[in-house]
């Protein structure tokens, strides 16, 4: 989760960032640099949009927390928002991914949380003498039951987005117990993926052999090493050799220049057995649509700097020794370099704004939306879902937050294909009052170790979020937004609580 000194940034949290071409202490260097190239193009991290323009003969960085999606030449928005159907003894929220038009402003459900609803089905048929609560109504301080969904994005390659959900479950007579998967979805129709759909059937076959072949080197390699482990790593062995492989979870990415998928061995159930494993990533082939978007993702360099060629100019982000802070520069074709920002990793995709050039619409569309997007606070509260709730709606992108992780060699030693092991807790829905106010890529597959006493978690990718720190010219909040919260919807600080206006 967020270490404890985020409490401190909480003034800081969603704020609008206009970052100057150059601090004072370089100011002598940069002052002997010819004015940059002319560029222009919006710069995506994990959970925030850098709009950056040398075009005025300087360097100007506009940051906010936007999460947008271009394809077809039309922008869009991507945000969640919760849907809350909760009772006096019980809390109930879902939720849903929504793709906003910045053209018309009409907005799409596009991934929706069905257990929620299910479970307050069961729970209003179960209690036929209580009615859900009004908005402005609390839930007991320590329900009796509890379910919360959260769906997060994870990354956008044109028009499909990655997504992980993920659900907690706590009713009285049973064990609490959550549920983990992820999922591909078309932007366009709102279709869920198979990689099929994506990569067609050829190479899906290809794909899905070599996902079942890695899953079955990770069980293979738990069950030799299970006399040698303790009672708590057995239990988590025991719990990833107890799932099955699903070719319909799984993530896109993008990896040396082509496109690939990972594969996440769904959970379900009680403790760990609902965690998912996530394996190594497999390369996909270059099919149409990656062609259209290849010059938005980064191609990667032997020390790991990321580099976006462009007519004219160079983007080259350089990371430190943990991944977790980029500093960004433009180069021109002589490779003389203008500082322009740091920004927390990861860095995921440029939108070129200039060549070609967007229209007068285009940027009329994505001026309204930075500037809306700059309100994303705690005082903004106006956007509701559905009509009978005031549900704000925020922008989000990859589950982020601290973890304590250690390694599957933890378990087996020494392996060639050990998987690590990442504890993400996320703190149960009965510990939240309804007052509250809401490492670098390794190999091996990852299984995220959700405790009910904390939520979330982080990624040790720099394309997916990494842990957050202070950052100088950066937006210095949360790696992960908040979702749309309801009232009733829980934070660790409130500097998470990031509302939409």
């Amino acid at each position: 989760m967020l270490p404890s000194s985020r409490g401190s940034r909480r003034a800081l949290a969603g704020a609008f960032v206009i970052v100057a071409a150059c601090s004072a202490s370089n100011t002598r260097d940069k002052s002997q640099l010819p004015p940059p190239p002319r560029a222009e193009f919006l710069l995506s991290s994990a959970d925030s949009a850098f709009w950056v323009s040398t075009t005025s003969g300087r360097v100007s960085v506009r940051g906010v927390p936007l999460i947008v999606a271009r394809y077809a030449g039309q922008w869009y928005e991507l945000f969640a928002a919760d849907d809350d159907y909760s009772f006096e003894d019980a809390l109930l929220l879902g939720e849903r991914l929504y793709r906003r038009s910045l053209a018309s402003s009409d907005s799409t459900a596009v991934v929706t949380d069905t257990i929620v609803p299910r479970v307050a089905r069961l729970y209003a048929k179960a209690h036929p003498g209580e009615r859900p609560l009004d908005p402005d109504e609390e839930v007991r301080a320590d329900p009796s039951t509890s379910a919360t969904a959260e769906l997060d994005i994870l990354d956008v390659l044109g028009p499909y987005l990655s997504y992980e959900y993920h659900v907690d479950v706590d009713s009285p007579g049973s064990s609490p117990w959550h549920t983990t998967r992820r999922g591909v979805i078309d932007l366009r129709s709102g279709d869920g993926q198979r990689v099929r759909d994506v990569f067609g059937d050829s190479a899906a076959t290809r794909i899905a052999r070599e996902g079942r072949n890695a899953f079955g080197l990770v069980r293979d390699s738990l069950a030799r090493a299970e006399g040698r482990m303790t009672d708590n790593r057995r239990r988590a062995a025991v719990a990833i050799a107890g799932a099955q492989f699903d070719d319909r979870s799984f993530s896109l990415s993008d990896l040396d220049g082509s496109p690939t998928v990972t594969f996440t061995i769904p959970g379900r159930g009680e403790g760990r057995a609902g965690d998912g494993v996530e394996l190594d990533p497999i390369t996909g082939p270059t099919v149409s649509w990656w062609t259209e978007i290849r010059d938005g993702r980064p191609s990667t360099d032997a020390d790991g700097t990321d580099r976006w060629s462009h007519p004219g100019y160079t983007v080259i982000a350089r990371y430190d020794s943990a991944g977790e802070l980029a500093t960004v520069s433009l180069a021109d074709s002589a490779h003389r370099e203008w500082p322009l920002t740091s920004i927390t990793a990861p860095l995921h995709r440029i939108d070129w704004l200039d060549r070609p050039a967007i229209s007068a619409a285009e940027r009329r569309d994505l001026t309204k939306a930075f500037n809306a997007a700059a309100l994303y606070d705690e005082g903004a509260r106006v956007a509701q879902w559905p009509p009978r709730r005031n549900l704000p709606m925020v922008p989000r992108i990859g589950a982020s937050h601290r973890r304590s992780e250690f390694r599957l060699t933890d378990l087996l030693f020494a392996s060639a294909h050990a998987p690590r092991l990442q504890d993400s807790p996320r703190k149960p829905a009965r510990d939240v009052r309804a007052h509250d106010a809401r490492t670098r890529e390794q190999s091996g597959a990852r299984v995220w170790w959700r405790d009910p006493r904390d939520d979330g978690q982080v990624r040790g990718d720099r394309r997916v979020s990494t842990q957050p720190g202070e950052r100088r010219n950066g937006l210095d909040r949360p790696r992960r937004l908040s979702r749309a919260d309801s009232p009733r919807r829980s934070s660790r600080h409130e500097g998470e609580h990031q509302l939409r206006r």
